[in-house]
């Protein structure tokens, strides 16, 4: 029976899981099989009220259907049929609904209280972990379940044979029965163990092109040696992948046909004015690339997380537990200190605590989109600046960049306000640019650069002159590098 729809357990009605869960009709028809489940008759399965209040009754009592139904979404190499599953819609409401959950890995890292007490985010916050709570239990149990099955039907055969006097029609049916049983059960073990390997081999396709990162060489050194319920979760983690491999490849595709057609530009001679549109549109390729690397890359460390839990002394094999960790807003007074690589600074090993600074300027903008996301990013002027520089530490820019990210964002966001005039470390400095300072275009409006972050000496020489030139982004509480990590002389922009 449909649940009222004004007085629902957690404030989730059958109206708001109408629009966090569409189904079209058609999608009704096709996977009738398992939304029949739900109790609708086939008559009734076109009027709303009926269909999403038993959908809504059926997933608070049992959420196994829901999950074979996410399975046949997700399975697919289909982006499009990925993005009808009820846990990637009911994760794109609840990011409409509470932005601060972009703060956040994962939807569950977040604390309960964010969600409100009796709302209809509360609820799909609630259904979504029951989901995976009924998932890992699952996984974890279809293995010994089977093995245990196996191992009765051979013991009972066992007995049926020692027991054996004569082969009457009785005994030999006994005997049949528990050969079968003992044949299904060990062409399941044969299937499960079949699906494993699959999991391990798709895995080690995943993470090849990833095998010179930390995470993805620490996955694949102990993928063979990995419990079941490990290479299952690792699993289930590589189909979130799946979009952000395919940008990603779309991304690469497309930078290599703009940096062919950027040499050709500029071998032709072209007008000045036209390779500075085409390198700043080479610079967004590069920044997408960038992102969805690091969304990638963020997966990967999850999984690894996974693999080496039972190797850290967790409870029971499984995905590792992950801390509630923001990831880019202020800092309420109760949450546990930031991340080492949101305090860092330059100096000793101030710049974070497994952070690993790049060491070329061709892998910067990745290293940047990996470490800085959300709290610094680099402008198409800069990307581009940094192609072609002659500076020659990248390292002490790295570590001015996270300087930024962290001590001087936090600052900020403490209202702090434009008064930050100080030494970073011996050596360098935060300082007002003076005669450098210059107008800079950005998301539709145009902006003053008047700080930068410079190295003393007073040099010019363009290998050892360090230069970043930023403002600080109020609409989106991040900081902007304008120019890097060469001196703007006379505020030539």
């Amino acid at each position: 029976m449909p649940d009222s729809a004004d007085t629902v357990q957690g404030g989730l009605t059958w109206r708001v899981l109408r629009q966090v869960f569409p189904v079209a009709p058609s999608l009704r028809r096709e996977h009738w099989d398992l939304l029949s489940g739900t109790g609708v008759e086939e008559s009734q399965r076109s009027d709303d009220e009926i269909f999403y209040g038993s959908l809504l009754h059926k997933l608070r009592r049992d959420v196994g259907f829901i999950i074979d139904l996410d399975r046949r979404f997700l399975g697919s190499k289909k982006k499009k049929d990925q993005e009808k599953a009820f846990t990637y819609r009911a994760g794109r409401w609840l990011f409409q609904q509470i932005p601060d959950l972009l703060d956040y890995d994962d939807i569950l890292d977040a604390p309960p209280g964010l969600f409100g007490e009796n709302t209809a985010e509360r609820g799909l916050r609630d259904l979504i972990a029951e989901m995976r709570r009924v998932e890992r239990q699952a996984k974890a149990d279809r293995a010994p379940r089977v093995e245990d099955r196996w191992k009765s039907a051979g013991a009972e055969l066992r007995a049926l044979l020692d027991e054996l006097d004569r082969p009457t029609p009785e005994a030999v049916e006994r005997i049949e029965a528990a050969a079968q049983t003992l044949l299904e059960a060990g062409r399941e073990i044969r299937n499960l163990a079949a699906e494993l390997e699959r999991s391990r081999d798709g895995l080690r396709v995943l993470l090849e092109p990833f095998s010179d990162r930390r995470n993805a060489a620490r996955i694949l050194e102990r993928l063979d040696s990995l419990d079941v319920p490990q290479v299952v979760e690792l699993a289930a983690l590589a189909l979130e992948t799946r979009g952000p491999l395919a940008e990603l490849a779309g991304a690469e595709t497309g930078l290599a046909a703009k940096e062919k057609a950027f040499e050709k530009l500029r071998a032709e001679g072209a007008p000045w004015a036209t390779i500075a549109r085409q390198a700043d549109a080479l610079a967004e390729l590069e920044g997408e690339r960038d992102r969805q690397l690091a969304v990638v890359e963020t997966i990967i460390a999850r999984m690894a997380a996974v693999s080496t839990a039972v190797e850290a002394g967790e409870p029971e094999p499984g995905p590792a537990p992950r801390p509630a960790k923001r990831r880019n807003r202020t800092k309420p007074a109760e949450e546990a200190p930031a991340p080492p690589q949101d305090r860092a600074a330059p100096g000793g090993d101030r710049s974070g605590s497994g952070t690993v600074l790049p060491t070329t300027w061709k892998e910067f903008p990745a290293w940047c989109g990996e470490h800085l996301a959300d709290r610094l990013i680099l402008s198409p002027r800069a990307r581009n600046t940094i192609k072609k520089t002659q500076y020659e530490d990248v390292e002490t820019a790295a570590k001015c960049l996270l300087w930024l990210a962290g001590d001087y964002r936090r600052a900020r966001l403490d209202g702090a306000g434009d008064h930050l005039r100080r030494a970073i470390e011996s050596g360098l400095w935060n300082d007002r640019c003076g005669g450098d300072s210059f107008p800079f275009d950005w998301n539709g409006r145009r902006v003053e650069v008047e700080w930068h972050v410079k190295n003393g000496g007073n040099t010019t020489d363009p290998a050892r002159c360090l230069r970043i030139y930023y403002f600080w982004d109020e609409a989106d509480e991040r900081v902007v590098v304008a120019s890097m990590p060469d001196h703007i002389p006379n505020g030539a922009v």
